[in-house]
């Protein structure tokens, strides 16, 4: 690295550790909440934080629609979520990682947000489900059921799980988030049968090969759910039901 880009990067650090809240889609971020990181921090002052999952949303969510989410994180997109389906819809937000739920209710509250439920848990595909063993990272975004390797990784928690399909049929969702670092496999290519009109899917490349991915892409076809194009970016894809 040269000198000047040590410098420049040195004097971005410095002025990102100063920074103590972020005004991001029209809602206050606590840049020390946790699981805040810098690079987060960085994207969100750049207006680039989760761009693809949120012009998702601006395409598929409707005011009034129900809303479930696999993998809230900050809740930052459940919030944008609870913005965009009004006081009529409602966002069921699904999260693993316990230690950033405390934060993320302290910023829905803080934002106004209220129509937004979330559930320490994950969600999979079958009907009586275990607790499954959720492997944590040094940034909670790599955290993930299919595991961390090398030095960011940092144990594992035991969380409890429930039926996907359970509750699909209970809380009848009309559009699906999800972003829950590669273990989308395990839902999708078997997806149960549901009355969803979109959803809106991060995949994982770097997790998943492109058989792996064909797969999801085949099963939600399957169920009706047919891959948009062009997409919202990135690694995002938007699946929307044929009228």
């Amino acid at each position: 690295m040269g000198i000047r880009r040590f410098l420049r990067n040195w004097r971005r650090s410095r002025a990102v550790r100063h920074v103590r809240s972020v005004l991001y889609e029209g809602l206050t971020v606590d840049a020390r909440r946790s699981g805040m990181i810098e690079p987060i921090l960085r994207q969100l002052l750049q207006s680039e934080y989760e761009r693809p999952e949120i012009n998702g949303i601006a395409m598929v969510v409707r005011e009034g629609d129900r809303v479930l989410e696999l993998g809230a994180g900050l809740g930052i997109i459940s919030a944008v979520a609870g913005r965009a389906v009004g006081p009529l819809g409602r966002v069921l937000s699904y999260e693993a990682n316990s230690s950033l739920l405390a934060d993320t209710q302290a910023f829905f509250s803080a934002n106004g947000i209220e129509n937004v439920t979330m559930v320490n848990a994950v969600l999979v595909n079958e009907l009586d489900p275990k607790p499954r063993k959720f492997h944590l990272s040094g940034s909670f975004a790599e955290s993930s059921l299919l595991g961390v390797k090398g030095p960011r990784a940092k144990g594992s928690v035991e969380v409890a799980a429930n039926s996907l399909s359970s509750v699909l049929s209970e809380f009848q969702p009309d559009v699906l988030i999800c972003d829950i670092e590669g273990a989308e496999l395990e839902l999708f290519p078997a997806f149960p049968s549901s009355n969803l009109r979109a959803a809106v899917i991060e995949l994982h490349p770097h997790r998943l090969s492109p058989g792996q991915i064909q797969s999801i892409h085949d099963g939600l076809a399957a169920k009706g759910l047919r891959r948009q194009l062009p997409g919202p970016g990135g690694t995002v894809e938007v699946y929307t039901r044929s009228p």
